[in-house]
C-alpha cells in the first residue's frame, strides 16, 4: 500500500502495483459531493476539459456500460482493489452514508410530528417501504438495519 499526493493536503492509498503506472499522472482531490472527495486527474480532449477519477481508472477494463465502481468502506481515496466493486447505480446509492441533512443521526429514521414517535423506512428498487412507527430512534434504526442487510446485502450501510 503506497499514498500518492493530492492538492489541498489529501492523499490516495493505491496497491503497491499500481503505484508505479498511476503515479506518472498529476492528480488532484476533487469534490464530488458535500462530504465526498476523490482522486482524479484532467486532460483536454476536443477541446474540453475531461475528469477521469483514480478509481475508474483502475477498473476500466471490468466496467461495463452503465456499471459504476464502489468505494466498499465509503472512503473515495482509499483506491486499494480490495476496497473496489462493480455495481449498479441503485447498487451504488445503497452503500451512501447517511445524509447530511438527517436530524435524527440515524440512517433510515425520521421523526414523525403528527404522531409524536420515530418512522423508519427505507428504499429499495426506487419504492419506498415505511417500516414501522417506533418510541425511539434507536428503535427504528434497529429495523431499518434489518431491513437494509436483508434487502440490500452486501451494499447494505446502516450508518
Amino acid at each position: 500500500m503506497k499514498e500518492i499526493p493530492l492538492t489541498k493536503g489529501y492523499k490516495a492509498i493505491v496497491d503497491d502495483e499500481d503505484f508505479e503506472r498511476l503515479s506518472g499522472w498529476k492528480w488532484h482531490a476533487m469534490n464530488a459531493a458535500r462530504t465526498r472527495v476523490y482522486a482524479a486527474t484532467s486532460r483536454i480532449k476536443n477541446g474540453v476539459r475531461v475528469h477521469m477519477t483514480m478509481h475508474r481508472m483502475l477498473m476500466a477494463p471490468l466496467l461495463a456500460a452503465g456499471m459504476e465502481v464502489d468505494h466498499i468502506n465509503g472512503d473515495g481515496l482509499d483506491n486499494r482493489r480490495c476496497n473496489l466493486r462493480i455495481c449498479t447505480r441503485a447498487e451504488n446509492a445503497r452503500n451512501n452514508r447517511t445524509p447530511c441533512t438527517n436530524r435524527s443521526g440515524f440512517k433510515g429514521v425520521s421523526f414523525y410530528k403528527r404522531r409524536g414517535v420515530w418512522r423508519s423506512h427505507i428504499t429499495v428498487n426506487g419504492k419506498f417501504h415505511h417500516l414501522g412507527y417506533f418510541s425511539t430512534a434507536e428503535n427504528a434504526h434497529a429495523a431499518y438495519c434489518e431491513a437494509a442487510k436483508r434487502l440490500h446485502g452486501e451494499f447494505a450501510r446502516v450508518s
